[in-house]
């Protein structure tokens, strides 16, 4: 467990064990489950990818915030691969057996395909939104493989997010400083190597074939900035746009892959559309 990982205040806090691995993740409010899954990247967590939208969704449910094993508070895998999809997974239908109760899940990133491959098994899934996803498979941009490397300073590390932004902007002191804090261990320095190790067969073993596709039986939109430099638009987004039509899509201008932060306002008005819309179907 990483205990420099941030905690939501006023959250209550759960521990889930995914073969004999400590899995952390909070709830607060009331009302329909909504499932939080990060993407990731050097400190990467729940709370670092959710943070700006956590208050518009609390108006529409009860929301849980997880951090995936391996990132966060959550503990680490110990044996090959430690890019671990099917754990992931497991790690998902656990969350959701708590719970109890059909859910919507929202994901980030890597955490927006894990998302809707979780929505293609698990049939308790009313709607699935991601953001900025790596739905299909695609070559890793250079943007992306700085992203995955260690980085060995915070200034470093705040280089390689800059590209994560439509207009190239570093992001603040404190975020970087946040993010770069679990580096001090080098343990997870060299954990973080490894799991990241093979970026191409980590985009293939994310990534939603036609099959798996087809399996997804709820409502789904996709959220994605057009100057998204890691994960790009016309392979990722569009692509599975052309494998499931019916699912909605949002293209955000002037909006790299950094959604959440970027362009938060008008994040807060896609996802409370599509939590009022779904709420009804």
């Amino acid at each position: 467990m990483n205990t420099t990982t941030p905690e939501p205040i006023g959250w209550t806090r759960h521990i889930d064990w995914v073969e004999d691995i400590e899995a952390v993740s909070w709830s607060a409010g009331a009302g329909r489950p909504i499932v939080l899954i990060h993407g990731i990247g050097p400190g990467t967590c729940g709370l670092a990818n959710f943070e700006p939208v956590l208050d518009a969704l609390l108006e529409h449910g009860q929301v849980h915030l997880l951090d995936l094993i391996g990132f966060g508070a959550s503990g680490r895998k110990h044996s090959a691969p430690l890019f671990d999809v099917e754990l992931w997974q497991r790690q998902l239908r656990t969350v959701l057996q708590r719970i109890g109760t059909p859910a919507t899940l929202i994901g980030n990133s890597i955490g927006g395909a894990l998302a809707f491959r979780c929505a293609a098994s698990e049939p308790s899934i009313v709607a699935v939104l991601s953001i900025g996803a790596p739905l299909c498979a695609s070559p890793p941009t250079q943007a992306l493989r700085d992203f995955w490397t260690v980085p060995q300073t915070p200034a470093a590390l705040a280089k390689a997010m800059a590209p994560m932004t439509a207009a190239g902007i570093k992001p603040s002191a404190q975020r970087v400083a946040a993010r770069f804090a679990p580096f001090a261990d080098s343990a997870f320095a060299a954990y973080f190597a490894e799991l990241l190790g093979d970026p191409q067969q980590a985009l293939a073993d994310v990534a939603l074939d036609l099959a798996t596709a087809q399996r997804i039986t709820c409502p789904m939109t996709l959220v994605h900035g057009w100057q998204d430099r890691a994960c790009l638009l016309e392979p990722t987004a569009l692509a599975f746009n052309r494998l499931r039509p019916d699912a909605d899509a949002v293209l955000l201008g002037q909006c790299g892959h950094n959604v959440t932060w970027e362009r938060t306002a008008d994040l807060c008005r896609v996802l409370t559309a599509f939590l009022q819309r779904t709420e009804l179907e």
